[in-house]
């Protein structure tokens, strides 16, 4: 039987990203969609916390070890 149970890594990354969506995206998203501009800092933060480009190799600029 197959066990869909996540491990305790995916859920300490999925505790980042909800962390990092209520607290870096949520307050800004509204003027971001209304000016139509693209979230260069969010962005660059969430590759800085491991967020972006997970299964991408470390040495192609990605996260995946």
């Amino acid at each position: 039987m197959i066990d869909f149970r996540l491990s305790d890594y995916q859920k300490s990354f999925l505790e980042l990203a909800r962390d990092f969506s209520a607290n870096e995206i949520r307050p800004v998203a509204l003027e971001f969609d209304r000016d139509g501009t693209y979230p260069e800092g969010i962005m660059k933060r969430a590759h800085e916390i491991g967020l972006l480009y997970t299964n991408i190799p470390k040495e192609y600029g990605g996260e995946k070890a």
